[in-house]
């Protein structure tokens, strides 16, 4: 699929989620104040990592979005793994969502050190001592696995199917019969992504209204 449309899923998952858990923290519209800049500063980081592991499985195709910017280094993973293979498995999302937990410790650290303390423990640094801080699984880890995920969903929509349980390489695909997915880049790919959105956009509403 295209990066704009693994994008899209990513998003609509991040955005179903926080609306039945508030991962992100509290509403931005409707809590009757001005958000606080820890509150913003949540926000921007679940979405932004939510979009960035919708993304991140595409660096082994050096065409893809995420692909182009990472030059040298995805036409290394392109020519030594082939596309889909190791990051469109489950091993890969568990070895790139390791990453992610460092990356989030670190980012937590810095944000702690700017005085944004809740946005520091969102993304699981506790403690007001250097001792005391620790990583644990936090807003951008949450965020980056859900954008991840839904990527290897989307793809396994497609004709060519995901190796989920890489190394071994057979790649499965939903429905189960290959004539009954759609092709990458095909004109039934923006249906499709228009029907999630509606459907989330739907979804949300009504969880709204009803609670």
């Amino acid at each position: 699929m295209r990066g704009s449309s693994h994008v899209v899923f990513g998003l609509a998952g991040a955005v179903v989620l926080d609306s039945a858990l508030n991962f992100s923290g509290a509403r931005v519209l409707g809590i009757g104040t001005s958000p606080s800049p820890d509150l913003l500063a949540q926000k921007i980081i679940y979405y932004g990592f939510a979009a960035l592991g919708a993304l991140s499985p595409d660096i082994d195709n050096a065409r893809s979005t995420i692909g182009k910017r990472a030059g040298i280094l995805s036409k290394g993973i392109q020519h030594f793994a082939g596309h889909r293979t190791l990051f469109h498995s489950v091993l890969g999302l568990a070895l790139v969502g390791g990453f992610i937990w460092g990356i989030q410790y670190l980012l937590g650290l810095i944000l702690v050190h700017y005085g944004l303390l809740q946005t520091g423990a969102a993304l699981g640094v506790v403690g007001t001592h250097q001792s005391q801080l620790r990583a644990g699984a936090g807003l951008a880890f949450r965020a980056f696995l859900v954008g991840y995920f839904l990527h290897l969903i989307a793809d396994s929509l497609t004709e060519g199917g995901v190796p989920w349980l890489w190394p071994n390489r057979t790649r499965f695909g939903f429905p189960p019969k290959r004539h009954w997915r759609f092709r990458s880049g095909s004109g039934i790919e923006p249906v499709v992504v228009f029907f999630v959105c509606t459907v989330v956009v739907a979804g949300v509403a009504t969880q709204r209204l009803l609670f």
